[in-house]
């Protein structure tokens, strides 16, 4: 909640408005309740209680306060005045003395606070003038005795062969710790989990073959406010003494890089139990705190963390990163982990321990019985149009879904992902050729792994998948994952640019999700941005949130890219995107997917 530090007394602009409001309203009632008394003793009671009340308005509420109760001491002084003058009231003069009264001594009171705050003002900013002084001598002082832990760039372009060694890779230090920066440790992260999935393709057991690592996000508690309060050049010394701390107390073997502000994350692949983990993180962070202690002085700042593991919670590094600071931010709110979802649990059983050949079996045996099917989930516009659907991969076992996270992992590191790919492209294009017999202008999306652009002949086998369904591909979009596109471009821009010359429209999905970046989305060959339903689940409860659509929608629309909103499931999401421009909307308040059998009855019903 927004404070005043102006006010000497109610600081919380919140508590303050409740303040003024109910007494404003407490002094309407007695003042009523002294009009209509008759009796003269109970009549003088309400005024000085009246006067009393003002009085407290007049030093609790400040300037505000004073004009308020002026204004009411007024209006009280007019009633009077007319009391005595037509009505001939016995104890109006008394009253018209006392208020007069306290109006001036109001006055002189309001007089002598603004003299008095103004020369408190003045002592406690020398103060904090001083103090912040001898804080960042201190601190510079402390900083310059560790200058080997310190890296000047202006340095590492006069030494042309540690220049060269960086390469790249340069650009992606954080300038002000030396740390690597957002872009490095993202792309670090995925590639151990490029090279993962590879072994794991090439294990016969690839749960065997995993090698699992963990995220920990780590960031200063109401860094905003601290910042104000001692100025940004202290922020800049405290930023870089908690930087080289973490990167002494974190183990050699793992990665430190700074994401933003105070906000730092930590990469590790050694083996530890959960406590060990937590263990290591609280180290972390008291390390990281004794950044605010310098000398016999110290700062009240709070340090949260947040974990994340891959491949259980998330395959994509940006994914992993922003479920750490999802978790370190409820850590901070007093908000504890859920437990996961029975479904992945159980989903995670069905492949568990299973060999390369046992996978391909199960894959096999659902592609053939029916438990692998398609869904589709229809897409509208915001008068409720339907302008096409999404295909999804469905997977049930023993009556319950397995979430598409966990069979589609499986399948990439069973190294079958071609076919279940395949099964799920051949499907779509055949519902497209239906629906447009029905609707030409339907469009269909279809999700495309990473993986499967890789493939060398991707293209070849595509062609004979659109040749053999026979539909019309101007009217087929592919969902190319945010992440996993901004991370690996230059494995697959070749595959995808040529996609797009033959008319068929990209759309980045999952956007939110990530750490993508707007500039780069100019230079892929998309037309449309899909936002992720967990970032528009989001955005009727949070201004943050609601304000970066906003932008996001307005920057997509000068450089003429549809938006389209997954995940809609309340009419006021649906609401605040419609007013923020959004194109069109896919969720479960709009319409769920539906089956393939039902597909043909609904299309034909949207028509009428």
């Amino acid at each position: 909640m927004r404070k005043n530090d102006n006010r000497l007394f109610i600081k919380n602009d919140a508590a303050y408005v409740a303040v003024v409001f109910v007494s404003v309203i407490f002094f309407i009632f007695l003042l009523a309740a002294q009009i209509f008394s008759g009796i003269t003793q109970a009549r003088i009671f309400f005024g000085v209680s009246l006067l009393l009340l003002s009085f407290l308005m007049n030093i609790f509420e400040g300037k505000f306060g004073f004009y308020i109760s002026f204004t009411l001491n007024f209006v009280q002084f007019m009633i009077y005045t007319y009391e005595y003058i037509v009505m001939k009231n016995e104890s109006a003069p008394i009253l018209l003395a006392m208020t007069f009264v306290i109006m001036l001594i109001d006055m002189l009171l309001q007089y002598y606070i603004i003299r008095v705050a103004t020369k408190i003002q003045g002592i406690e900013s020398a103060k904090r003038n001083e103090r912040g002084k001898a804080i960042r001598k201190e601190l510079e002082d402390e900083m310059f005795a560790r200058t080997s832990l310190i890296v000047n760039h202006e340095s590492m372009g006069s030494h042309q062969g540690l220049s060269e060694a960086l390469g790249r890779n340069l650009s992606s230090i954080d300038p002000l710790t030396t740390l690597p920066g957002r872009d490095m440790i993202t792309e670090r992260a995925d590639k151990l989990i490029r090279e993962d999935i590879v072994n794991m393709q090439n294990s016969d057991t690839p749960d065997s073959a995993c090698r699992p690592f963990t995220v920990i996000y780590l960031a200063l508690d109401h860094f905003d406010n601290i910042t104000r309060a001692i100025g940004h050049k202290s922020m800049d010394l405290f930023i870089q003494n908690m930087a080289h701390r973490l990167r002494e107390a974190a183990d050699p073997t793992d990665m430190v890089a700074r994401i933003d502000d105070a906000d730092f994350v930590i990469l590790f692949r050694r083996s530890l139990n959960p406590e060990a983990e937590c263990k290591y993180a609280d180290k972390l962070a008291k390390e990281a705190s004794r950044a605010f202690a310098a000398g016999i002085d110290s700062m009240n700042a709070g340090i949260n963390y947040g974990f994340a593991h891959y491949p259980s919670d998330s395959r994509h590094a940006g994914e992993l990163i922003a479920i750490a600071e999802d978790r370190m931010s409820k850590a901070s709110a007093g908000i504890s982990d859920a437990q996961m979802d029975q479904a992945v649990l159980e989903g995670e059983e069905v492949f568990k321990n299973k060999t390369k050949n046992e996978i391909i079996a199960i894959f096999e045996r659902a592609i053939s019985d029916g438990s692998i099917h398609m869904a589709y989930q229809p897409c509208f516009t915001a008068e409720h149009e339907l302008t096409g659907f999404e295909a999804f991969l469905r997977f049930e076992k023993n009556g319950r879904n397995i979430p598409p996270q966990i069979f589609i992992a499986a399948a990439e590191n069973a190294g079958y992902m071609r076919r279940v790919g395949g099964y799920s492209m051949e499907n779509s294009l055949k519902a497209l050729a239906m629906i447009n017999k029905i609707d030409p202008s339907l469009t269909m999306t279809i999700n495309i792994s990473n993986h499967q652009l890789r493939e060398p002949d991707f293209i070849q086998s595509f062609s004979n998948i659109v040749s053999a369904a026979d539909c019309n591909v101007e009217n087929l979009i592919l969902d190319l994952q945010e992440e996993s596109l901004l991370t690996s471009l230059s494995d697959i821009r070749m595959t995808i640019e040529e996609l797009a010359t033959t008319g068929i429209k990209m759309a980045l999905d999952n956007f939110g999700r990530g750490y993508s970046s707007f500039n780069a989305i100019p230079l892929l060959p998309v037309s449309i941005l899909k936002l992720d339903g967990n970032f528009t689940s989001r955005i009727a409860t949070d201004a943050t949130v609601r304000i970066l659509t906003r932008s996001a929608i307005s920057l997509m629309h000068d450089i003429d890219i549809t938006v389209t909103a997954t995940g809609v499931g309340q009419e006021d999401q649906f609401d605040i995107l419609v007013g923020s421009g959004c194109d069109k909307f896919q969720g479960l308040f709009m319409g769920a997917a539906i089956s393939a059998d039902d597909l043909e009855s609904f299309v034909k019903g949207a028509g009428l």
